[in-house]
């Protein structure tokens, strides 16, 4: 069985901290800033290398932390698209059974504190630097800069709370007064004081803090040398999450009128010292969304190829062209040297001898009946997942599925329908886990542009034009006879076609549960044919967030800030039900 963890207040938040993640390098209080002592014993491109090198922290007692890999898990085993086979040894059942949820479970302080500590690691970076004075400085500010605007963009997603449906929580959050509230904005010039009263902030002032730090992005690495490793944000990136904000923020306004409107009468408010947004319509933000896509497109990428994605030995777990910012653990990382079954390997790739993805422990991943059923044979993605029909035969895994893993027939042949063999271990190496597990996982691909753009021409120039942006990828890129069509009836069908094909690009990679949430859909785990755990079948209807996709803030935050109020409790007991036939 599985241990539950709940974390002990101690009497100071700092202990806190240091009780749950001991030897983590400047793990403080929960959201303070660093002192200028920190910064001054550090050297610029030591600070950078943190910035990065952190996303791999990892504490060994909880078996589903991984470092930032496993909150990709998380996201996703959030949405209907990535159902487990067996949850007996899956350690991401809290979010998929909606249990044990709430502020005082190490989970929702683990994500807490990951966010803010990278946030401060870029904030080390960003005291120690002037730009201005120093050209070279520009390496090191793009990526603290971009690091910092897309944990927040993140952040933002994954706390604001919005109506669900459930009077209980709709009426507390309304009562306490977090519509519309994000988290609290911590800065290289934040001290220990302000953030003891640090509130969260409105969504409005997040999104214009992020394009602050993305137009500075943006200035600073138009001249600047790419960087040579691509754990390192260049002009690309930077583009790209220019790409993304100006998407979100677009829907939202597109969606909720009445938030184009707060925002508008709060563009020029003194006490709002970020960028102002300089739009009036979600048309503009569409317009900015696909010219951003387009930057990034041009600036070298190229979609990763039908013989990458299925290649055993390298295919979704090592950087290639298509890959314009990546999470790099290397062979000396404690991820790979320490951590056996606790590892992305373990948990993703079902050809690990040493993982819990395998056929003997069950916890292997698929992608939903539903989703896969949209996916034709001319597109070359299917055989990343088992068809019902294939299973088990030996003359489909020759002809169909061999090419993308290195087990022998007798050991496919034992996994279900819709099993997925998109990530591999590193070098193909099944048995030995300091190889193995030592992968790099994409955090931004170039698909994800040309996506965005095809869904920001349709909403800014017409759903025709973005059609023909969207076959034209599809077409180009990933069938193998030309044959896809764009046929969902008007705009909003057109938009559900490029949801659909960002759910089957992306699967697995942590991206999709923001366009869940971004476009207000439907989660639907429980239906005729599911092929998800009878445990978590839960569904939610559209236009609303599902409870479990909205974090809460954990208590140690809270008892640290006094300006900070948490979000309910999102956990099911006694407010919805799971689903069953």
């Amino acid at each position: 069985m599985k241990a539950i963890h709940r974390y002990i207040k101690p009497a100071l938040a700092g202990l806190v901290a240091a009780f749950m993640f001991p030897g983590c390098l400047q793990e403080i209080e929960p959201t303070s800033n660093a002192t200028q002592e920190e910064v001054d014993k550090g050297d610029k491109t030591g600070l950078m290398t943190a910035v990065a090198a952190y996303l791999n922290t990892y504490n060994s007692s909880y078996s589903y932390d991984i470092g930032f890999m496993g909150f990709n898990i998380w996201r996703d085993a959030s949405t209907s698209d990535m159902p487990v086979y067996s949850t007996a040894y899956d350690y991401f059942t809290y979010v998929e059974m909606c249990t044990y949820l709430g502020s005082e479970w190490a989970m929702q302080y683990t994500i807490w504190q990951r966010y803010y500590f990278l946030i401060q690691k870029a904030n080390l970076v960003l005291n120690a630097i002037d730009v201005e004075t120093y050209p070279e400085d520009a390496v090191p500010a793009v990526t603290a800069l971009a690091y910092r605007a897309n944990a927040y963009m993140e952040l933002a997603q994954w706390y604001e709370y919005k109506k669900t449906g459930v009077a209980a929580f709709d009426s507390q959050a309304e009562a306490d007064g977090i519509m519309g509230l994000t988290v609290p904005i911590v800065t290289e010039s934040t001290t220990e004081e302000d953030s003891r009263h640090n509130p969260r902030v409105p969504f409005y002032t997040i999104y214009r803090f992020i394009l602050t730090d993305l137009n500075k992005g943006e200035k600073y690495g138009a001249g600047a040398t790419q960087p040579d490793s691509k754990t390192y944000p260049g002009i690309g990136v930077v583009y790209g999450l220019q790409a993304r904000l100006w998407q979100l923020i677009g829907t939202r306004f597109e969606l909720h009128p009445e938030d184009l409107a707060a925002a508008l009468s709060h563009e020029n408010d003194a006490d709002i010292p970020y960028d102002a947004l300089g739009v009036t319509t979600s048309r503009e933000c569409f317009v900015k969304a696909a010219e951003y896509a387009r930057k990034a497109i041009n600036c070298g990428y190229t979609p990763v190829t039908e013989t990458q994605w299925f290649d055993p030995t390298t295919g979704f777990n090592s950087v290639n062209n298509s890959w314009m910012w990546a999470n790099i653990i290397t062979t000396n990382n404690g991820l790979a040297t320490t951590l056996t079954w606790q590892s992305w390997v373990s948990f993703m790739s079902p050809e690990a001898t040493y993982g819990v993805a395998t056929t003997g422990y069950g916890a292997y991943r698929m992608i939903d009946a539903r989703l896969f059923g949209t996916i034709p044979d001319s597109d070359w993605r299917k055989p990343t997942w088992i068809a019902p029909e294939d299973a088990s035969d030996q003359q489909a895994f020759n002809s169909k599925y061999a090419r993308g893993t290195s087990l022998s027939y007798s050991e496919w042949k034992d996994f279900a329908p819709y099993t997925a063999f998109k990530f591999h271990p590193a070098n193909g190496d099944r048995n030995t886990s300091t190889i193995g597990n030592a992968v790099s996982m994409p955090l931004m691909r170039v698909e994800e542009m040309y996506l965005i753009e095809a869904e920001a021409v349709g909403r800014s120039q017409g759903d025709a034009a973005g059609r023909a942006l969207l076959e034209s990828f599809v077409n180009t890129y990933r069938y193998t006879d030309a044959s896809y069509k764009s046929t969902g009836a008007g705009l909003d069908g057109f938009i559900d076609d490029v949801f659909n094909q960002k759910r089957i690009e992306l699967w697995g990679e942590g991206q999709i549960l923001w366009d869940f949430k971004r476009l207000e859909k439907a989660i639907e785990k429980g239906y005729p044919g599911t092929n998800h755990s009878d445990l978590t079948r839960f569904n939610w209807a559209p236009n609303l967030n599902a409870p479990w996709t909205t974090l809460t803030i954990p208590k140690a935050e809270v008892d640290f800030n006094d300006a900070v109020l948490p979000n309910p409790d999102p956990s099911h007991t006694g407010y919805y039900d799971l689903w069953s036939e």
